[in-house]
C-alpha cells in the first residue's frame, strides 16, 4: 500500500473527527469561547482551508489561489469528510518520499488533529463530553475509500 502511514493517519483524523462532532447540539455550531476565538463551525471551515490546500499541493505542487467559501455547519462537516477521502484517494495513487510525507505530518495533518482537540473541548464545555476511549486501541481501517 502506497503511503500506508500517511493514509492511516488520514484515517484516524476522520475517526476522531467523528467522534468529536458525533451528538453536538443545536447551538454548538456558533459556540464558543469569546476574546476572539474560534466557533466550532469556524474551527471546522478552517480544517477545510487546511485540507483542500493540502490535497490541491500534492495534486499540483502549488497552492491554491482561491479561497473556499464558508457554508452551513453540516456542509463544513461533510466538505471536511468528503476532502479526507480525496487526499486519500491521493495518497493511495501518488508515491511521495519521505521528506514530503514528514512535512505533510508535521503541517497539515497535526494542525487538523490539534483543531479536532479544540473541538473536542468545545463539546465538553457543551455539556456534551466525547466517551473515553483508548485511541491506541481504536479499530481504525486504513484508508478511507477501501
Amino acid at each position: 500500500m502506497k503511503n500506508e502511514l500517511l493514509r492511516h493517519i488520514i484515517s484516524t483524523i476522520k475517526y476522531r473527527f467523528e467522534k468529536s462532532i458525533n451528538g453536538n447540539q443545536q447551538n454548538f455550531s456558533d459556540f464558543s469561547l469569546g476574546k476572539g476565538s474560534r466557533s466550532s463551525k469556524e474551527i471546522i471551515h478552517h480544517m477545510n482551508d487546511v485540507i483542500y490546500s493540502t490535497r490541491v499541493f500534492i495534486e499540483q505542487e502549488s497552492m491554491p489561489q482561491e479561497k473556499i467559501e464558508e457554508v452551513s455547519f453540516e456542509n463544513e462537516i461533510e466538505r471536511f469528510n468528503s476532502e479526507l477521502k480525496r487526499v486519500d484517494y491521493l495518497l493511495d495513487k501518488k508515491d511521495l518520499d519521505i521528506n514530503y510525507s514528514k512535512t505533510l505530518f508535521q503541517g497539515p495533518f497535526s494542525d487538523i488533529l490539534t483543531h479536532i482537540g479544540q473541538i473536542a473541548m468545545l463539546q465538553r464545555l457543551c455539556d456534551n463530553p466525547i466517551d473515553r476511549e483508548d485511541f491506541s486501541r481504536s479499530e481504525i481501517k486504513t484508508g478511507i475509500n477501501d
